[in-house]
C-alpha cells in the first residue's frame, strides 16, 4: 500500500499521503484505520494528499466507497492536475449522496473546508 497515515491528537486531524497505484483494498484498509481513530479518539477530520497518485480504484469501487463513507468524518482530498480523473468521481459521488467529502486543488481551501464546522 503506497500510503502514509498519521494522526495528530492535538488537532484531531488524520492525514494520509497517497502515491503510486492504489487499489480498493488499500482504500478499505485506510478506511478501517480511520474508523478506528474516529471511534478511539473522536477524530472527525481527514485530509488526503493524493497529488502523487498514479492510479485509483475502478469507478464502481469508488461509487461503493463513497456510498459507505460515514457522515461523522469530514474528508478533504487534495489532488493535482495529473491526479487520475476517477478521484474526481469520488467528489461527485459524495456530493450526490450528501457525504462530507470534497476534492480540492489547493491545500488552504481544503483545510478551511475541514474546519468550517469543526
Amino acid at each position: 500500500m503506497p500510503e502514509e497515515l498519521s494522526y495528530d491528537v492535538k488537532s484531531g486531524l488524520i492525514r494520509i499521503r497517497a502515491w503510486g497505484d492504489e487499489s480498493i483494498v488499500d482504500w478499505a484498509e485506510s478506511k478501517s484505520e480511520i474508523l478506528r481513530l474516529h471511534k478511539e479518539h473522536g477524530a472527525s477530520m481527514l485530509i488526503v494528499d493524493a497529488r502523487e497518485l498514479v492510479s485509483a480504484p475502478s469507478v464502481l469501487d469508488i461509487l461503493e466507497f463513497g456510498d459507505t463513507w460515514p457522515q461523522t468524518i469530514r474528508a478533504a482530498i487534495l489532488i493535482g492536475r495529473e491526479t487520475p480523473d476517477d478521484v474526481l468521481f469520488l467528489d461527485a459521488t459524495a456530493t450526490h449522496r450528501h457525504k462530507p467529502m470534497r476534492v480540492f486543488y489547493e491545500k488552504k481551501e481544503a483545510m478551511d473546508w475541514l474546519h468550517e464546522r469543526a
